[in-house]
């Protein structure tokens, strides 16, 4: 992959400590499932400055979201130097499954509610266990509305558009109108 390439490449987790004196390495996952690699897969490293590729010799699932990877040409001292790093993929490598549209990442979407009322462009997603909330502002006033799988009508990211069930009264509580 070229210099210029990089800015494509997707941060799945980072090499978060040793196992074992052989130079294997644990890689701790963001939120991406640890089946997306494989022996196959090349992943990438920042080392020095420069994205650098490490090729897979071998891999072993150490829990739900950790990996024990065996670099090619990585002995304990250069896995000494990779630890605290972060690991990217190129997403064209790996089958990130729904991560590739995660339904958090709709800050700039067009927002319209269930009446086809152009609301506003999403702000900001606050996640909160089992409350997520979208912020908008309407009329210059902020505006926190609720946002999980049940009030998704809508979600069309060719379109960056997106259509939820609001809560009537909601959105006046905000803008007081």
């Amino acid at each position: 992959m070229a210099f210029f390439m990089q800015d494509n490449l997707k941060e799945i987790g980072h090499f978060s400590r040793l196992h074992g004196y052989s130079g294997k390495l644990v890689i701790s996952f963001i939120k991406e499932k640890s089946s997306i690699l494989n022996k196959e897969t090349t992943i990438w490293v920042e080392v020095s400055g420069i994205i650098s590729p490490f090729r897979i010799q071998e891999i072993k699932e150490l829990n739900k979201n950790k990996l024990v990877v065996s670099l090619l040409n990585v002995n304990k001292d250069k896995a000494e130097e990779l630890k605290n790093k972060s690991v990217f993929v190129n997403p064209k490598d790996v089958d990130l499954g729904e991560l590739k549209f995660d339904k958090n990442n709709i800050i700039g979407y067009d927002l319209f509610s269930q009446t086809e009322e152009n609301l506003g462009k999403v702000s900001a997603v606050i996640k909160i266990k089992n409350n997520n909330l979208i912020q908008l502002y309407i009329n210059g006033k902020e505006v926190l509305l609720p946002y999980n799988e049940k009030n998704i009508l809508v979600l069309d990211h060719s379109k960056k558009q997106m259509k939820l069930d609001i809560p009537d009264g909601l959105i006046e509580l905000y803008t007081g109108e």
